[in-house]
Parts: C-alpha cells; structure tokens; sequence
C-alpha cells in the first residue's frame, strides 16, 4: 500500500497541473478518526476543468482508496460547507 503521505503528494500534483486554487481535505482523514481503508474526501476551489480534474484523481490516484471530490465553486448544502471549514486541512493552495 502506498503511504498516504504520498498520495497527499500527488493529490497536490493533479491539482497544479489542473490549475486548481485550493483543495481541503475534510471527513475522517482530515479530523484523525478514519481507519485505514477510510476514503478520501476533497473540496476543490478555482479549478478551470474540475471535471477533469475530478476524474483524475479517481482514475490515476496511486490509491485503491475512493476518492470524494467536492466542487466549492458549485452550490452545495450549508451543513457540508460547515463541515469542510470547520475540519478541512489544506492540502493545496495556489500562490
């Protein structure tokens, strides 16, 4: 299995690559209560084609974990925003 670290990395990489803005971990793995083959959940801000984005990071992720990718730049329920601000961990962000 490939660490997680490292699959953080190449989450980063998709995202330059793709000209995304931000992208924030949240949900179990961004709190510290998932367990191993918990999923990884992202929010994506700023990105030019999120669906392209989207589908690389659940088709080429060097990951057999599911992959949840949120678009902020769309509408979503205020409960979900709440939680991403509240728990969410930057793992990108465009400088």
């Amino acid at each position: 299995m490939v660490p997680i670290e490292d699959v953080y990395a190449q989450i980063r990489d998709f995202a330059a690559r793709e000209g995304a803005r931000k992208v924030i971990l949240f949900g179990s793995r961004a709190r510290g209560t998932n367990r191993p083959k918990s999923d990884i959940d992202l929010a994506v801000s700023g990105c030019p084609d999120f669906d392209r984005l989207e589908r690389r990071l659940q088709d080429e992720l060097w990951s057999l974990l599911k992959v949840d990718v949120i678009n902020l730049d769309a509408p979503i329920s205020e409960s979900l925003r709440r939680e991403i601000e509240r728990d969410g961990r930057t793992l990108y962000e465009k400088v």
